[in-house]
């Protein structure tokens, strides 16, 4: 195989060994580092040359990033062709073959080189041989045929294909696009008579031993695989699927040590923080960005970089995500000591890359207001994790909500590590039981998502934090272990914390005050938010600014607090906390006035059914 001993070559031209994506990351951090050799990402040494190698199938499906840059095993690094894009680095590995054609709808068949086109029309009969006698006739007939092109129609073009992959030997045929020869329709979607031919055809290709035996392959390429045909994707058909992921900090690394050396850094900038700005991005986005950041400037701007691929990331993922740059992190949050403790040690495990400190998934409840979204945002920043908040996937269009939500799980494994912020989580993942008339696609988008969710190779990696006011509502197998190992309640701060609270807004904002003691109106803030408290800082600040020159005296902080009118309704806040209190699973994340809590809501006898309520939670031992 042409395809196996092409990556080989690479020892043949470089003093160190061709590796995968290995190495440690501190191991090359010095702003000096010698160029490391160029590094073969795992899907290409593992998956691609494994599968061909031993002969596993001879129709490949790959997708994902298909334009990628992969390393030159025939140049040496630094020079000007260290890598090579995809589709170029497929022609360079297979300029060896027998016969090597490549085809989309819109070119039609091209050949790797021009003699083959003269071997396909004859092996697939589209044009006869020339005849041995000197009838004039025959002989203009045969010149008139080699002058015709061939045909650009899908089913025509692997008609041809069909002849000559099934009678000759080592025949590697190159689809680009494949979703437009087989796309998917959906459940209730019908293909057209021509689409199921293509379909069938690709089928048998990749069931037909006669074409293994033959050295005979065949590549699909495609950016999202949920764009083709289950038809084809199904584990009998034969085709072998591998995904091209984005590359890793190693890829990352090597190519940035490769082709942009030696790097030029401000002061305070270091290679490791470049590598970990770039996650998520391809090296043909890598490579745009630092060739316009350097168009602007000698040295690397980490700010422009970031802003950048923030920028390309919205392009490519913004119908799915949300790309939040964190801005502030635990000091930053007032209150909810025992949560940031817990949180200190999720980052312990992530610094140390100890996964097992790390749980799979977070489930943070309670009522709109009390730092939810505060405590995702403050979690990625300490980390220094990627930040994305999920948004609706689901599409009008058939089939599209499967497609995008599969487009969204790769999009996450691509930019690992990333925090995700599952907002509403109660809204989005209703119950299964529940009736949706939709045809199935809630139950398949659930599984999907569950599926995604319980791959323990996300540990560490991919932290979904899910948010919700009424945990009760949420499906139980997205709350169980292993999917979301902790459920935390946020309740309305208490007296302890509104303090702090208090002092960290007034910092976040700048806002000049001369109290020293808050203890007045913390009192006076009793049933407050933190969301509240926030907003009567900032409307304190503006009465200041009309009045005092812009400084906050006790008296018109305690006129803004007297203003203000809460607006949510006790009854609910009450219920979401109550909630919250019985989907926790850890006494220690429980807050420290637990007890006060329940006495207070049972004091005011707004929440119906509470009797059952408070007899669960004193059979888990969480009241005495």
């Amino acid at each position: 195989m042409f395809l196996v001993g092409f990556g080989l070559t690479f020892q043949k031209n470089c003093d160190t060994p061709m590796r995968s994506s290995s190495f440690p990351k501190g191991a090359l951090m010095a702003k000096k580092q010698p160029l490391p050799f160029p590094v073969f990402p795992h899907w290409y040494l593992k998956d691609l040359v494994g599968v061909l190698r031993d002969r596993k199938a001879q129709v490949v499906l790959l997708y994902g990033d298909v334009r990628c840059f992969l390393p030159n095993p025939t140049s040496r690094p630094g020079e000007k062709e260290s890598y090579l894009e995809f589709p170029l680095f497929l022609r360079k590995a297979l300029e060896n073959g027998r016969m090597v054609l490549f085809y989309d709808i819109a070119s039609g068949i091209q050949f790797l080189r021009p003699e083959m086109e003269a071997v396909f029309k004859q092996e697939s009969g589209f044009q006869t041989p020339a005849p041995a006698g000197g009838d004039p006739i025959a002989l203009a007939r045969a010149e008139l045929q080699q002058e015709k092109e061939l045909p650009k129609d899908p089913e025509a073009c692997l008609r041809l294909m069909d002849r000559v992959i099934k009678n000759t030997d080592k025949v590697t045929i190159v689809i680009r696009s494949a979703h437009f020869l087989a796309p998917h329709v959906g459940s209730q979607g019908t293909q057209m008579m021509n689409e199921r031919v293509i379909i069938e055809r690709l089928r048998n290709w990749s069931m037909d031993q006669d074409i293994r035996s033959r050295g005979n392959l065949v590549f699909l390429l495609t950016d999202e695989v949920a764009k083709v045909t289950e038809e084809l994707r199904q584990g009998n058909t034969g085709v072998y699927q591998i995904y091209i992921p984005k590359p890793t900090f190693e890829e990352r690394l090597a190519f940035l040590l490769t082709c942009h050396h030696p790097p030029a850094f401000p002061k305070g900038i270091t290679l490791e923080m470049l590598v970990h700005a770039t996650q998520g991005l391809s090296l043909r986005q890598m490579q745009e960005i630092l060739d316009e950041t350097r168009r602007h400037s000698d040295a690397l701007n980490l700010s422009a970089i970031k802003k950048a691929k923030r920028k390309v990331l919205v392009d490519e993922y913004g119908d799915l995500m949300d790309i939040v740059e964190p801005a502030r992190g635990l000091e930053d949050i007032g209150g909810l000591e025992h949560i940031k403790t817990f949180l200190a040690e999720v980052l312990h495990g992530i610094a140390s890359g100890d996964h097992r400190l790390v749980p799979m998934g977070i489930t943070l409840t309670g009522p709109p207001g009390t730092g939810k979204t505060a405590i995702v945002e403050a979690l990625a920043y300490e980390a220094g994790f990627n930040f994305v908040k999920t948004k609706n996937i689901r599409s009008m269009w058939l089939g599209e909500s499967e497609a995008r939500m599969q487009k969204l799980v790769y999009a996450l494994r691509d930019m690992a590590p990333v925090v995700v912020m599952n907002d509403e989580a109660d809204l989005a993942e209703a119950q299964r039981d529940s009736p949706h008339g939709d045809s199935g696609v809630s139950e398949r988008l659930m599984k999907m998502w569950m599926e995604f969710l319980s791959d323990p190779k996300i540990r560490g990696q991919v932290l979904v934090i899910n948010c919700t006011n009424r945990p009760d509502r949420m499906d139980a197998a997205l709350k169980r272990s292993g999917r979301s190992d902790e459920i935390i309640l946020l309740p309305m701060p208490s007296r302890e914390e509104r303090d702090p609270i208090f002092r960290v807004m007034f910092k976040r904002h700048q806002v000049k005050t001369d109290i020293t003691d808050l203890t007045p109106f913390v009192l006076a803030t009793s049933g407050m938010s933190g969301a509240d408290i926030e907003q009567v800082v900032l409307r304190a600040h503006r009465l200041a600014s009309r009045e005092n020159d812009g400084m906050v005296t006790g008296e018109i902080l305690q006129n803004t607090i007297g203003d203000f009118i809460p607006g949510d309704n006790q009854q609910q806040i009450d219920m979401m906390t109550m909630a919250g209190l019985l989907a926790c699973r850890s006494r220690r994340l429980l807050p420290r006035c637990t007890k006060e809590m329940v006495e207070h809501i049972c004091a005011r006898g707004l929440v119906p059914d509470m009797d059952r309520m408070v007899n669960q939670l004193r059979a888990h031992g969480l009241l005495t």
